[in-house]
């Protein structure tokens, strides 16, 4: 029998998909395949949840960091970071804020 609760083992393999996905987006030969199950992740309003936040926020600050490099894909950074943008009312205020910032800087 395992010791961790359904909920929290989800939690963790979810944060952990993130981190990994996080890693991918920084190389410009992964960014696109990341990018893209990031976009269709967030597609589902329970992305938005609390215990994902903060892995969420780490993606979208590298999204906005390398997205108008040569090798990434603006176009597409720019929709992963706009549908983040449009749901930060499900952000704690101080994410809700980056999240917007993150949207202008590119």
């Amino acid at each position: 029998m395992n010791s961790i609760p359904s909920m929290d083992r989800h939690i963790q393999q979810t944060n952990d998909r993130l981190l990994c996905i996080k890693q991918h987006l920084q190389n410009p030969t992964n960014f696109q395949t990341a990018a893209t199950e990031l976009l269709d992740w967030c597609g589902d309003p329970r992305a938005f949840q609390r215990p994902f936040e903060q892995s969420l926020m780490g993606c979208l600050t590298v999204v906005s960091r390398v997205a108008a490099q040569q090798g990434f894909d603006l176009d597409l950074g720019y929709r992963v970071l706009a549908v983040c943008a449009a749901n930060r009312d499900k952000f704690t205020p101080k994410s809700a804020g980056k999240a917007m910032l993150s949207v202008t800087q590119l």
